[in-house]
């Protein structure tokens, strides 16, 4: 594990953002609001939580400030190591550890890849399936850059949002 004041970590430091997977999906139209997590389903009834994530986001990459903006499926308690699935566009619903998120945000904070990328974040394992490590045998640690580098600029899941319907 790296070191947070690693002095190669502090000369390329930038802004990394902890946030939620499905922030845009309040909005879209045609969703299907009964497969959607909780949070989506009641924005509303939860005073717009998603929606006020959503701005905070949106200043973060107004700002000028190098950021990295990971949004994390459901967290969970269990250990890092599982396989994972990096997506944009906001789509992908499950779980991740939270030992992984801190690990994918000290990655983030030492790779050129990371930067300027909005990006969500899950484990392959079902929510249904608890993940475990065999002390005896645990999984190797992850080269994040391998996920960073397939990362697009300028995705931020509100790409279909922002298509205005041709008037008639």
């Amino acid at each position: 594990m790296h070191h947070l004041l690693n002095p190669a970590i502090l000369r390329h430091c930038r802004f990394i953002h902890v946030g939620s997977a499905g922030i845009t999906r309040p909005d879209r139209a045609g969703l299907d609001l009964s497969k959607q997590p909780p949070a989506v389903r009641l924005n509303k009834e939860l005073d717009f939580i998603l929606t006020f994530k959503l701005k905070g986001e949106d200043l973060i990459r107004e700002s000028g400030i190098p950021y990295t903006i990971v949004r994390t499926c459901a967290l969970t308690e269990e250990p890092a190591g599982a396989n994972l699935i990096f997506d944009q566009g906001d789509n992908i619903t499950g779980k991740i550890s939270r030992e992984e998120v801190a690990q994918i945000c000290v990655a983030a904070l030492e790779s050129p890849y990371a930067s300027g990328k909005t990006f969500e974040v899950k484990s392959v394992v079902p929510f249904s399936e608890p993940f475990t490590v065999d002390p005896q045998n645990p999984p190797p640690e992850k080269d994040y850059n391998v996920y960073f580098k397939t990362l697009k600029d300028g995705i931020t899941g509100k790409e279909i949002l922002e298509h205005d319907p041709v008037p008639v």
